[in-house]
């Protein structure tokens, strides 16, 4: 009877991780490397074998963990395709339990189911983890991190602080910013002890839990230091990533544009997941709680506790969570759950004493004439100091919300912000089943003497429901949907196609194989339709029928039969399908491409500059220099994905030109 809840605990996470897994790989058959750092990382499917050396400057991109792990899935027949997408897609759904354990661990077992269905499905993090980017597998260790350097506090253990550095250095092998468990924990573990730990635990020892964290992420990064020193050194890497460090100026301009993403890429999933996760998280804290208010010694009718009007409550919570999101999106209601976490947490530390009481295994009344605790009440407790998850989770919030900002906005830096308001948010909604359980069973000892609730319960209750209202008639006052709340409802990161670069790479192929063969090809412009605004939709048709509307494609055997090479100046996404096509397509950062003492090439040679190109400093007076040297061939459009553009424009500017949202690669021949 005891392992019940446990059971149920394990039938939700399950239930959830295999959720989260399905959305992760749902027809990866839209997907496609297009993204520049993508491109980077899946060099190694092509690059290392024809050129012999990695791609040019990956080193400053990020450390090879990533990229070597796309390299061995690349060697799996079958999976070939789907090399590059894999290691996020596994990883990050392995980050759902990671965040289940971490969650469970500080902050109760209702938490960490909580956590598993807002991980599982968040819109966000799934539209990364059908990436080639880093951003995600870094995450998966990052908070494993965290957890060992949080559990060898609590347990005062180098050999766990060992592993906790071993992990950090895991995650400093995927990216650079990998060091930030060490920060995060240091931060965390100094408020707590100052707090409360000093009550139990020496400076001295603790300090020297941290140090041994640090010193085992060093020596685990080590062999990865040594080799940069091909490089300049890691000191050459810091200088690079600190041309997006802008500072201060325009800080809550990032700050805007960071939550401006996050509201855009909020879906109907990460929405539903708050309900979803709500519900589960209150049946199973009930169920731990299950026990008899009778009494036999006293001769008391024995009943069932707790009663139904908290799982009402609990159920009725849930939705209105998931309606409020409709109205102010998920990320902002999550970050509302996470603030009051912590005021609630502080104010009335309901979750520590559950701790103290599972420690001392103390089944008592937590209060005068109230019921006793049930064993289940002990299991669904946390199993490290709350304290210490809140401060940790405090600093970690309070360090990202401060420091993303003052990089380049890229979306994806978002990430460790976002998993400090998914913690804080778990230990909201952890505390508050509690506290209502807490009162419910104090209430049942005595049901005559049942409060009825304060005024400010009252108008907390009034205001919430006059929010839900509104949230339900927002869609009477958008009965046309004439902009993106239809999209909102319809779309979802499983419907993005990122497979137009593909298509414009086969494009390119057959211009250069046809020019090459002397034949003539064009592309037709049925953008250049004036008088009128063109909208996104529009846009996107016109440029799906200009790649369509050249001659029939050719195979891949048909390409690789003609001799001619092809560079790309800054598109290593475009390369990796150019080759795939049957073309060999290099890397260039130059654009001196005639032979020996200005000789035309002696085999057919062409360059393709896109979007990326026309943004990098010095281009502009390097093709001024040159231009004479190249002959136009076309204009290949392409539709780059969501987080492709928000990397190249803002969401005002995609919001004030949707024609940015179709982008160009200009195709030219040496002379």
């Amino acid at each position: 009877m005891k392992c019940r809840p446990l059971l149920m605990e394990s039938v939700f996470v399950t239930g959830f991780a295999v959720l989260g897994l399905l959305l992760r790989t749902w027809d990866l058959n839209h997907e496609a490397v297009e993204h520049f750092d993508e491109g980077v990382y899946a060099s190694v499917l092509w690059h290392d074998a024809t050129v012999g050396t990695s791609y040019p400057a990956r080193q400053f991109y990020a450390p090879p963990l990533l990229s070597g792990l796309i390299e061995v899935v690349g060697w799996v027949p079958g999976l070939g395709q789907f090399a590059p997408f894999l290691p996020a897609i596994v990883l990050g759904s392995l980050t759902t339990l990671a965040m289940w354990w971490l969650g469970r661990a500080w902050f109760g077992q209702a938490a960490g189911i909580f956590l598993a269905a807002v991980v599982a499905m968040s819109d966000f993090h799934i539209i990364y983890s059908r990436m080639a980017l880093t951003d995600v597998p870094c995450l998966l260790w990052i908070v494993a991190s965290v957890y060992l350097g949080t559990l060898a506090v609590q347990r005062q253990s180098f050999r766990t602080a060992m592993a906790a550095g071993f992990v950090c250095g895991l995650a400093w092998w995927t990216k650079y910013t990998g060091w930030l468990p060490l920060a995060i924990v240091s931060s965390g573990t100094m408020l707590w002890w100052i707090w409360l730990g000093r009550k139990s635990f020496g400076l001295f020892r603790t300090s020297a839990i941290l140090l041994t964290m640090t010193a085992s992420a060093a020596l685990s990064f080590a062999p990865w230091f040594w080799q940069l020193r091909e490089v300049g050194g890691y000191s050459a890497v810091s200088a690079n990533h600190l041309g997006y460090l802008h500072g201060w100026s325009n800080w809550t301009s990032r700050q805007a544009t960071h939550w401006t993403i996050q509201l855009d890429q909020d879906g109907i999933s990460g929405r539903l997941s708050l309900a979803l996760g709500l519900i589960a998280a209150g049946v199973y804290r009930l169920r731990a709680a299950e026990s008899s208010t009778g009494n036999p010694a006293d001769g008391r009718s024995g009943s069932s506790f707790p009663p139904l009007r908290l799982l009402v409550r609990f159920l009725v919570a849930g939705l209105a969570l998931t309606v409020l999101a409709i109205r102010i999106k998920t990320p902002l209601m999550l970050t509302c759950l996470a603030l009051g976490g912590f005021g609630g947490m502080f104010l009335w530390p309901v979750l520590r004493r559950s701790w103290v009481r599972r420690e001392l295994k103390d089944l008592s009344p937590v209060s005068e004439g109230s019921l006793r605790l049930s064993p289940g009440d002990l299991e669904s407790a946390p199993t490290i100091d709350p304290a210490l998850g809140l401060c940790t989770t405090l600093t970690w919030f309070a360090g990202m919300l401060i420091i993303t900002p003052l990089y380049h906005p890229y979306s994806r830096l978002f990430f460790p912000l976002l998993a400090s308001i998914w913690l804080a948010a778990a230990g909201g909604v952890s505390w508050w089943l509690e506290s209502n359980i807490r009162v419910a069973r104090r209430d049942a000892s005595n049901p005559a003497g049942r409060a009825r609730g304060s005024w400010g319960q009252h108008l907390v209750t009034s205001m919430l429901a006059v929010a839900i209202a509104s949230s339900l008639l927002k869609f009477d006052e958008n009965k046309e949907l004439d902009r993106v709340s239809m999209q909102e409802i319809t779309a979802s990161s499983l419907g993005m196609d990122r497979t137009s670069i593909v298509d414009a790479a086969a494009t390119i192929a057959d211009l250069a194989v046809r020019s090459a063969r002397g034949e003539t090809a064009t592309v037709h412009e049925p953008l250049a339709e004036s008088g009128r605004t063109i909208r996104p939709d529009e846009v996107a048709q016109a440029a799906i029928a200009e790649q369509q509307s050249v001659s029939i494609p050719l195979t891949v055997e048909d390409r690789q039969r003609e001799q001619l090479v092809i560079y790309a100046f800054g598109e290593p996404a475009l390369l990796l399908h150019l080759n795939q096509a049957g073309i060999a397509a290099l890397p260039i950062s130059h654009l001196d491409l005639r032979g020996p003492d200005e000789m035309p090439t002696t085999v057919p040679t062409f360059v393709v500059i896109g979007p990326h190109a026309k943004r990098t400093p010095g281009f502009w007076e390097q093709w001024m220099a040159q231009t004479q040297h190249f002959e136009f061939i076309a204009d290949v459009p392409y539709l780059p994905g969501q987080v492709t553009l928000l990397d190249l424009f803002t969401p005002e500017w995609l919001e004030q030109h949707p024609e940015s949202r179709v982008q160009k690669l200009e195709l030219h021949r040496v002379r």
